[in-house]
């Protein structure tokens, strides 16, 4: 009928909880000792630290894509770099879109999408039909520290459906 979540593995609750709701403006959903569920880009993103299983070096699947605009791209890609969080350069397909991967503090690989708008996108660098090929380095975007924002969510959880 619909999608309802992923959830991805996490290697420290309080520190997910910084990424997800502090800077990239998650709305908690659900909140246990182990695991929690946050409201983003209108689809649910769990993450639990209870026997997970991380993604291996030089991997880019799988990984979880966002729609932005142009603006948006921009402006999250600031955000992250600000915060110490390595992004990928832009990179397009065809040449009409715009792609950028990150990743978040247990490694997870994200994709934001522009999918038309994003200015000289036919000037990017050009990434194969699937996958990414040569045109990321996606070990370049690990990162084991960084920079966490002053906090801003409360420990209200709203309901998650």
């Amino acid at each position: 009928m619909r999608f309802d979540h992923v959830s991805v593995p996490c290697r420290d609750l309080e520190e997910g909880l910084a990424f997800f709701v502090d800077l990239l403006g998650g709305e908690l959903c659900v909140h246990t000792p182990i695991f929690a569920e946050v409201r983003i880009g209108g689809a649910l993103l769990g993450f639990g630290t209870k026997n997970p299983s991380f993604m291996r070096e030089s991997t880019e699947y799988p990984h979880i894509g966002f729609v932005v605009d142009a603006a948006e791209m921009a402006e999250m890609q600031e955000r992250l770099r600000r915060h110490g969080i390595p992004t990928s350069n832009c990179w397009t397909r065809g040449g009409v879109e715009a792609l950028l991967f990150f990743r978040d503090p247990s490694g997870n690989v994200f994709e934001l999408v522009c999918p038309s708008g994003f200015p000289d996108a036919q000037a990017l660098p050009r990434g194969p039909a699937a996958g990414h090929g040569t045109t990321v380095d996606v070990d370049a975007i690990a990162y084991d520290a960084w920079q966490h924002p002053a906090t801003k969510r409360s420990r209200e959880v709203v309901p998650a459906r």
